[in-house]
């Protein structure tokens, strides 16, 4: 599509505040999980659901709705997103139990996936291919952006207000929106050929949900125990089901031709750097807070050094990826996170704040480096047709990296304090929590994330033909 600047970038402060309300969204409950451990007495394996609850919502509706997108609308889909986000926000500040929380971050996350579904492909749409690569990465600046005032402002919060105004702040940031969405264009639906695969929408959000609570169960009552190990089984049977059901419909969710090859890749990687990003963002705080006992609002600042620092690569990655192709940004940005994650393994009890700073600042630009280009070349790698659908898989993957990231990191932590510890699981700012025993167990998770992002760098380092201005026919 060809369009005059200023029309194109009218558009973009109306997506941006979507993007911002969902990463803060993610980084300010995070810093939140140790006050709301404390506040409803319940162990790091349960409270984690309210990042859970909201990041898995997302996942399993996002390629759902990206097809409801291009069939309905997707300025449409957008905004009734922002609506159902502000009414759920609403309810969250105003839970009176952790269980009447979860449940709102359910729907705040189904308000969180309209937008999720539809945002980018608005944005993408909007600007021809050769300017592609720098409006994504202004809109990657925009999730720095509210992963950098997340933290810090989710710390300040909670030292001088209540944890309830971390939610009542998505209000007027959704009502500015709300009356800006008239400068996003109208875009044409596209006629649906065949209905959509509601069956096979569901067995994917059902895989999830008993993958995630295999998870978040299994250091609590043991990975062999009756209650888990039939979840990893039901998790695995509901995707292979869901891959048989694919394979049979006419006009599946994820066709199987557009994830294989560079796309495939890129998808696989855009799941693992927000895996490891979030796996960062998730554990930190309860390491700053319980080992080297910060105050929250102190915790904040110190979590701020990471999407800061993604902040500065972001935008310049958007423009190499336009110049170079994605290979050697993405592979430069894996490698920096391998450092920053190398440098996280060595924390102990005492004092250590260069190792946590250059650790942090390391994976920050690395993952700002890597995000922009790789989200560049999975949009790229689609016809416009299906921009819809990219935009949906991407966030899908996205969403499933911050879940998997968290369910993850909480279940290798909760684990190795466990054997470390004597069987007992970590319950934050506990009198009893063994600092000692949990800074252990925090070197040994981020040692597995060392490994991890070797084998990712090598991933990105085989892309081939992936540059941002090549497109699949």
């Amino acid at each position: 599509m060809s369009a005059a600047p200023l029309p194109r970038w009218r558009a973009f402060p109306v997506l941006a505040i979507g993007v911002v309300m969902a990463t803060l969204d993610i980084s300010v409950v995070n810093i939140a999980l140790p006050t709301l451990s404390r506040t409803f007495d319940v162990p790091l394996t349960r409270i984690e659901w309210v990042v859970l609850a909201y990041v898995v919502t997302i996942t399993g509706l996002l390629l759902t709705l990206g097809r409801v997108a291009d069939r309905a609308g997707r300025r449409r889909v957008y905004g009734l997103g922002l609506a159902v986000f502000a009414m759920a926000s609403g309810l969250c500040g105003a839970a009176p139990s952790a269980a009447a929380l979860i449940a709102a971050r359910v729907l705040q996350g189904a308000g969180a996936a309209m937008m999720s579904a539809t945002g980018v492909a608005l944005l993408v749409a909007s600007f021809p291919p050769e300017q592609r690569g720098r409006a994504i990465g202004a809109f990657g600046a925009m999730v720095g952006i509210g992963l950098a005032v997340g933290t810090p402002l989710g710390g300040l919060v909670i030292a001088h207000a209540s944890w309830r105004w971390l939610f009542f702040i998505n209000l007027p940031l959704a009502l500015a929106a709300g009356l800006l969405l008239k400068r996003v264009p109208e875009d044409a639906p596209a006629p649906a050929r065949t209905p959509l695969d509601l069956g096979a929408a569901a067995t994917w959000c059902g895989a999830l949900v008993a993958l995630m609570l295999a998870l978040s169960r299994g250091p609590e009552l043991g990975w062999g125990n009756a209650q888990v190990w039939p979840l990893f089984a039901i998790s695995l049977f509901l995707l292979l089901w869901f891959g048989t059901l694919e394979r049979r419909s006419p006009e599946p969710l994820l066709p199987p031709r557009l994830v294989q090859g560079p796309l495939g890749i890129a998808v696989l990687l855009t799941f693992l750097g927000q895996a490891f990003t979030i796996a960062v963002g998730f554990h930190l705080p309860l390491y700053l807070e319980d080992v080297r006992g910060l105050s929250a609002e102190m915790s904040g600042r110190w979590l701020a050094v990471l999407p800061l620092t993604a902040l500065v690569t972001a935008p310049m990655a958007g423009g190499l990826a336009d110049r170079f192709g994605t290979r050697p940004v993405a592979t430069t940005g894996m490698a920096l996170s391998v450092g920053g994650f190398g440098l996280l393994a060595q924390l102990g009890v005492a004092a250590d704040p260069w190792r946590l700073a250059g650790g942090m600042a390391l994976v920050g630009l690395g993952q700002g480096l890597f995000a922009v280009p790789n989200a560049s070349a999975l949009l790229s790698l689609v016809p416009r047709e299906l921009l819809g659908f990219a935009s949906g898989l991407q966030g899908t993957m996205r969403n499933l990296g911050i879940a998997s990231g968290s369910a993850g990191m909480a279940a290798m932590i909760a684990s190795s304090y466990a054997r470390i510890a004597g069987g007992a699981l970590p319950i934050a700012g506990a009198a009893t929590l063994d600092r000692a025993a949990f800074a252990a167990a925090t070197r040994q998770a981020f040692g597995v994330l060392v490994v991890a992002a070797i084998v990712a760098t090598l991933l990105a380092a085989s892309q081939k033909g992936t540059g941002a201005r090549r497109a699949l026919n």
